[in-house]
């Protein structure tokens, strides 16, 4: 290697040794998925209706053969109730995150953080508003599950279709 003040050309070719100045490359633009984005809300509450329909499904199921009453929402006993109010919820949570993505800089911390307190909360109210503590136990299970299944598919969505932006 040649002295760093000399004129020989260095293992660059360049006087000094010194690799060429290459610019910065401007940052691609971020882009956005629409379809994707959508049919991605569409499944994710499509599956959050399943989720739901079928957990409650198995939790009204044993709690009727241990004679206990279960009473999902609005005074429902139908397991079907469950899941409609999920898939509503992924719809919302879907339009949520379309939000963050247009107005905040971090869309995906902050999805993260309001869908985690969302399903802390979903899990925790039951037992402030059922009568027993059984349906208590119930409803929180099975909102639990659908919460999580919101907030892991709609992330998985965000990732997939979101692209040139800190998510």
């Amino acid at each position: 290697m040649s002295h760093p003040y000399s004129n020989n050309p260095g293992e660059y070719g360049n006087p000094g040794g010194r690799p060429p100045y290459v610019p910065p490359q401007p940052q691609p633009h971020s882009s956005f998925d629409t379809k994707s984005f959508f049919a991605g809300v569409a499944a994710t509450a499509l599956t959050t209706f399943l989720a739901g329909t079928v957990a409650a499904a198995i939790v009204q199921a044993i709690y009727r053969r241990m004679d206990t009453p279960v009473v999902w929402m609005y005074g429902n006993d139908a397991p079907w109730v469950a899941g409609v109010c999920g898939a509503i919820a992924a719809l919302l949570a879907g339009g949520l995150l379309l939000l963050l993505f247009q107005g905040v800089p971090s869309p995906g911390t902050f999805f993260s953080w309001i869908s985690g307190l969302i399903i802390v909360a979903i899990i925790v109210l039951p037992f402030l508003a059922a009568n027993s503590l059984a349906s208590a136990v119930g409803a929180a299970i099975v909102n639990g599950l659908m919460g999580i299944v919101i907030a892991t598919l709609l992330s998985t969505t965000r990732a997939r279709t979101f692209r040139g932006r800190a998510h």
